[in-house]
């Protein structure tokens, strides 16, 4: 297995998720990820934030606020739904990953969360449907105000794995305030 440093984009499209783990293992841990509101109008008209990600050294790109039911990247308006994903590997030759939230719907709530399109949350469903749409890597994550706690990041971790298998690597961060 190649380091993800030494991988052209002809690499990246023979990777399943347990070869993306293994080529950045390889690296040793130089591997670097951009995270990308992809509903913010690109920097620049022409490009995707994305694109600027790639160009200035990511080594892979995480799509945030990406729903798996409404799929929109500001910058390829042009391009069906369906495609979305697959076209953007295309332009980047990079892997590309989108965040799931696990939210705990029986947790207590300490403050006002924000409500979340279905989309968005790491359900079955949504990890089948980005799996549909050919992403190479699911972030399971915890943005603030969002219900999300990390038994649900737990049994997200497992019920990704089931639906994913290889195909797509998983990981898991929580972020707080």
């Amino acid at each position: 297995m190649k380091r993800i440093l030494n991988c052209l984009a002809s690499d990246f499209t023979k990777m399943n998720g347990k070869d993306l783990k293994a080529s950045i293992e390889a690296a040793e841990g130089r591997t670097m990820i951009a995270e990308i509101v992809c509903t913010a109008t690109p920097l620049y008209p022409g490009l995707t934030n994305a694109e600027y990600a790639a160009a200035f050294g990511a080594d892979m790109i995480l799509l945030n606020m990406f729903d798996v039911n409404a799929p929109r990247i500001m910058g390829l308006e042009d391009v069906p739904a369906e495609n979305l994903i697959r076209k953007l590997k295309e332009l980047l030759g990079r892997p590309v990953g989108i965040n799931l939230e696990p939210v705990d719907v029986h947790a207590l709530p300490a403050e006002t969360l924000q409500k979340l399109p279905t989309g968005r949350i790491s359900t079955a469903d949504s990890l089948k449907r980005a799996k549909e749409l050919g992403v190479d890597f699911i972030c399971l994550t915890g943005n603030p105000q969002t219900g999300v706690t990390n038994n649900e990041i737990m049994q997200a971790i497992t019920t990704a794995k089931t639906i994913c298998d290889d195909d797509c690597m998983i990981i898991a961060e929580k972020t707080t305030l």
